[in-house]
């Protein structure tokens, strides 16, 4: 007799209000500020919004990732853009194709809706040190600069 051995699965699907708390398990691993009732609200929202989205990863029925997407467009643009607002992986499932796996979904997302062009902001602080390298590795092209200023 063959000891089988199997290999854990991996579903990525679109969020629900359900998800709040692992998702917010997920939000704090990289310091986003949320609460649960808050992060609930905008789950429940996006569970229907027809320009944004967020997905889960689960593995063996355990969310270890999301990212949360939007369609984005200025008056320059002839089509709207697909744009990545947050994307995190469980940091005990990191480089694991986890995160390779969301994009893909991403990607596909925004194509449907008619992107020809997937983006991402991140911030440059010590704890994403290593954002810019994982996009640029999924074939993210770096330029420009982000500025912003605080209204107060």
């Amino acid at each position: 007799m063959s000891s089988q051995v199997c290999a854990p699965a991996l579903v990525i699907r679109k969020s629900c209000s359900e998800d709040v708390l692992s998702m917010l398990s997920l939000m704090r691993q990289l310091r986003y500020p949320t609460t649960q009732s808050v992060l609930k609200e905008r789950l429940t929202m996006l569970e229907s919004h027809p320009t944004q989205c967020s997905l889960v990863a689960e593995l063996d029925g355990v969310v270890v990732g999301t990212i949360f997407l939007g369609m984005h467009q200025t008056h320059d643009m002839t089509d709207p853009v697909a744009r990545i607002t947050a994307l995190i992986v469980d940091e005990n499932h990191r480089r694991s194709g986890i995160g390779e796996r969301l994009i893909d979904k991403a990607e596909a997302w925004g194509k449907e809706r008619g992107s020809s062009e997937l983006f991402v902001s991140i911030a440059k602080e010590e704890g994403r040190k290593y954002a810019k390298s994982f996009y640029e590795n999924h074939g993210f092209t770096c330029f420009g600069y982000r500025l912003s200023k605080a209204l107060l």
